[in-house]
């Protein structure tokens, strides 16, 4: 189950063009049936919200998901832990499926 990565651009590429395609991390939650809470499943390397909706339903596609959410790994607030992938400082390398 690894990340899909986007084709990146030509260096020559304005400087809008590049952030635009930057890529962020996206954490993946799914939930198999109804009323089951939502569970961490993975993460994927996408340039925008709604390619990371496509890229995380075609990644973890080997289960029949009641539903599935990504959230950008920028959004999530650690609550007890300043450290670890989603601490500040954190890149999540090593972590990473």
């Amino acid at each position: 189950m690894g990340a899909i990565r986007a084709d990146s651009r030509s260096a020559h590429a304005g400087e809008g063009a590049r952030s635009a395609l930057s890529e962020g991390i996206y954490e993946v939650f799914a939930r198999k049936r109804r009323g089951e809470p939502l569970r961490h499943i993975g993460c994927i390397d996408a340039p925008g919200d709604e390619l990371a909706r496509v890229y995380a339903w075609k990644t973890y596609d080997e289960e029949n998901w009641f539903e599935m959410c990504v959230v950008p790994r920028s959004a999530v607030i650690p609550v007890n832990r300043a450290d670890g992938i989603w601490g500040k400082g954190g890149d999540g390398g090593g972590d990473r499926p």
